[in-house]
């Protein structure tokens, strides 16, 4: 990409942006408030629509209720109440039927059905379908029940039930909603309004069309409260601002959507507009680029070519750029940059030779050092092996030699057989010296000393310093029992190695602290101990030193700097390893790292 259309990027993104942000805002800002607005009205619609079903059901219930109660359905005869039903149904024009029950369900007369139906309940299909809504044990229980909603001739019916007080007589009637769908039609205009019941099936309004479940969802979340106004998607894949507001006492709900473009039509305008300046900026900022880029893209050009030279490891770089403005001081920065790294890769390339030298020399001790280890475990496994047979022989040998002194007791002065018992003493003497070598260098490669439990000396080092642990107000934290294997060598040897460690740290902590000592098992092969103080610290500087002989940071001559090195000695000589990890004014911890005795050998 060329600098040009660099300089063109940059000026638009700077100019059209932030455009781009404020329309953006701004659309949005406007579709967040016309959905609210449009909501809230919406949802006002709604309620009142669902208050007027609410009515219709309460005006149609109580006009039933006051036309029944007037008949003396009780002191007529069969054919007499079937011609007095017909006088609440001439005068009620929402009821399509009128029949009247007893409380097991059987009709006390024959339904009306007038030529206002046009015959519709002549089919007795039809009757039958309106008494099997009749919600004949709600009414008995309750006095008056609506039944669940149903279609019937291209329109949606309840069947209501009135019980007669003083009768044991329900009147049942068939109730259109010819009104409510008339006023959902009102309502909607160009958009939708329906009435839906509570198991989602629409009632009144556009039945064609069912009910998405974004729509269905907006339904349960208007049931459960006040109406509620979202945008849901539509069945044919359009996306509607719908609000949706719950009849009560009836379960239904009534719902009113209209397009979101129709509905956000304002914040459209307002993106479009938007758009329209943003091509007018967009016009601008390409003729600024053009005329400010013809004065900087020929010393690019030479500055691209430089870096590119410098790439290439070529540092005598001849930038002929000579300019008072920013691009004349860049281009002599850039010489500057060209010498620094010349100079600088000179180093470079002489620190690598140093550092290759010293992993040379680093592998090559590493190296060493394996060996020695190697060598170390093949001798201590030999050792090892020798005490085991040096342990087996001496026992015999011992009692052999016994033998042989008792018998040459028993013999008597100048006996034959003196002579070659004694040469088998001298023969079992010479055996006796070759185990003890053979102990003595068995001992030898398997460590100096002896094999003991490595909490015996450093308790005794704790005892040693225990008065002065609690003049200075030290306390002390000891975790010695999780370690059940032994070490070998100088218990007293180690038992100084430890009390120098707990000096060092008493010194430390001249106002009192802790002293944590913990003693683990590290794999099997070796043994830990942890020694931890908080005092002053050792600073980072000092960390290499410390087991230096004659180094001491004690003031006023405190201490000639020996105990640490001393320590560091003994461990070295135990074929182990101490250690120093600290942090300046968090106190230090020293670990001690000990091979593990091996168990002795038994031959059987």
């Amino acid at each position: 990409m060329s600098f040009r259309t660099r300089i063109l990027f940059a000026l638009g993104a700077v100019g059209l942006v932030p455009l781009s942000l404020a329309a953006s805002f701004s659309f949005a800002a406007s579709k967040t408030e016309l959905e609210r607005t449009v909501g809230r009205a919406q949802a006002a619609a709604a309620a009142e629509a669902a208050r007027g079903c609410e009515r219709f059901i309460a005006r149609a219930l109580e006009s039933l209720r006051m036309s029944a109660g007037m008949l003396p359905l009780g002191e007529l005869t069969r054919d007499e109440t079937a011609k007095v039903l017909g006088i609440p149904y001439r005068q009620l024009d929402f009821v399509r039927a009128l029949a009247l029950l007893d409380y097991e369900g059987a009709l006390l007369a024959p339904p009306v059905a007038g030529p206002r139906l046009a015959g519709v309940h002549g089919d007795p299909a039809q009757v039958q379908r309106f008494l099997s809504h009749v919600p004949l044990r709600l009414a008995i229980d309750g006095g008056t029940a609506i039944g669940s909603p149903y279609r019937s001739d291209g329109e949606s019916r309840i069947a209501v039930a009135l019980q007669i007080r003083g009768q044991r007589s329900v009147v049942a009637a068939e109730v259109s909603l010819g009104e409510i769908e008339q006023r959902m039609r009102q309502l909607a205009g160009d958009d939708v309004a329906r009435v839906v019941d509570a198991r989602g099936e629409l009632l009144a309004g556009n039945t064609t069309i069912a009910l998405t479940r974004a729509e269905l969802d907006l339904v349960s979340a208007a049931v459960a409260g006040r109406p509620v106004s979202r945008v849901v998607a539509g069945a044919n894949g359009t996306r509607w601002l719908a609000s949706a507001a719950p009849v009560p006492q009836i379960g239904w709900t009534v719902l009113v959507a209209q397009p979101t473009d129709d509905a956000f039509r304002p914040a459209h305008h307002v993106r479009f507009y938007s758009a329209f300046w943003a091509a007018v900026a967009l016009l601008l900022i390409a003729v600024l680029g053009v005329v400010l880029s013809r004065g900087l893209t020929g010393p690019m050009e030479k500055l691209s070519h430089a870096v590119a030279q410098l790439g290439e490891g070529r540092y005598d770089v001849d930038l002929d750029i000579k300019r008072g403005d920013e691009i004349g001081r860049f281009a002599d920065a850039f010489r500057r940059m060209a010498g620094d790294l010349r100079r600088r890769d000179d180093e470079i390339r002489r620190w690598n030779a140093e550092l290759q030298a010293r992993v040379d020399q680093g592998t090559s001790e590493l190296r060493t050092a394996q060996d020695q280890i190697l060598r170390t475990r093949r001798l201590a496994a030999l050792g090892s092996l020798g005490a085991g047979i040096a342990h087996e022989l001496n026992n015999p040998l011992t009692a052999v030699t016994g033998l042989l002194t008792i018998l040459r007791l028993d013999l008597q002065p100048g006996s034959p057989q003196a002579a070659t018992i004694q040469q088998a003493l001298d023969q079992s003497f010479r055996m006796a010296k070759i185990v003890s070598e053979l102990r003595a260098f068995a001992e030898q490669e398997r460590g100096e000393g002896r094999t003991f439990p490595l909490d015996g000396p450093v308790r005794a080092a704790l005892d040693l310093y225990a008065g002065q642990l609690a003049k200075q107000n030290i306390r002390v934290v000891t975790d010695l029992e999780a370690s059940t294997r032994h070490t070998q060598g100088d218990p007293g040897r180690i038992q100084r190695a430890v009390a120098n460690v707990v000096e060092n740290a008493i010194q430390a902590m001249p106002e009192g602290g802790e002293l944590k000592v913990q003693l683990t098992d590290v794999g099997g092969e070796a043994l830990k101990l942890s020694i931890s103080d908080t005092g002053e610290g050792i600073p980072a500087a000092l960390r290499e030193r410390i087991f230096d002989p004659f180094f001491t940071t004690k003031k006023n001559g405190a201490g000639v700097g020996m105990g640490l090195s001393v320590s560091h000695s003994i461990v070295e000589a135990h074929h182990g390893r101490i250690v120093v990890e600290s942090e300046e004014g968090k106190g230090a911890t020293f670990t001690i790292f000990l091979p593990a005795a091996a168990p002795a050998a038994h031959l059987a």
